[in-house]
C-alpha cells in the first residue's frame, strides 16, 4: 500500500510538473529548469508527463515486474540527469556556504534529491 502511494503521488508530481512546463505562462517556481529557454523547458515538459504516465500505467494495467522496473529506472535516469542540468549546468552552485543563495540551493538540490529517492524506491521494489 505505502508503494502505492508514493505512486501516485510521484506519477503526480511528474504529471504537474511536466504540464507546467510546457504551458509557458506558468511558472515552475523551483523545478524551473531555465527561463531563458522556453523550448527546453516544453521539451523537458513532454518527458515528464511522459514519466508521470510511465509511474501510473501500472496502477490501470497489468504489466510484468520487469517491465515496471525498467519504467521505473529510465524515469530515474532522467530525474538524475535534470537534476544535474538545472544545478550544476544552467545555474552553477554557490560557493559561499555562508550566503542565503547557498542554502536556497541546497534546499532545491535536496528537494530534487527525494523525488530521485521515490522513484529508486520503486525500481528496488521490482527489481
Amino acid at each position: 500500500m505505502a508503494i502505492k502511494a508514493l505512486r501516485i503521488v510521484t506519477g503526480l508530481f511528474f504529471l504537474v510538473l511536466g504540464i507546467l512546463g510546457v504551458l509557458p505562462s506558468i511558472e515552475e517556481g523551483i523545478f524551473s529548469l531555465n527561463n531563458n529557454n522556453i523550448l527546453l523547458e516544453q521539451i523537458f515538459g513532454v518527458v515528464e508527463i511522459i514519466c508521470g504516465l510511465l509511474l501510473l500505467a501500472p496502477l490501470f494495467t497489468h504489466a510484468s515486474r520487469q517491465t515496471l522496473h525498467r519504467a521505473a529506472l529510465i524515469v530515474l535516469i532522467f530525474w538524475g540527469v535534470r537534476i544535474v542540468l538545472a544545478n550544476f549546468f544552467f545555474r552553477a552552485p554557490p560557493t559561499d556556504v555562508a550566503a542565503d543563495a547557498f542554502w536556497i540551493w541546497l534546499l532545491h538540490l535536496l528537494a530534487q534529491a527525494l523525488i530521485a529517492v521515490s522513484v529508486w524506491v520503486m525500481t528496488k521494489v521490482y527489481d
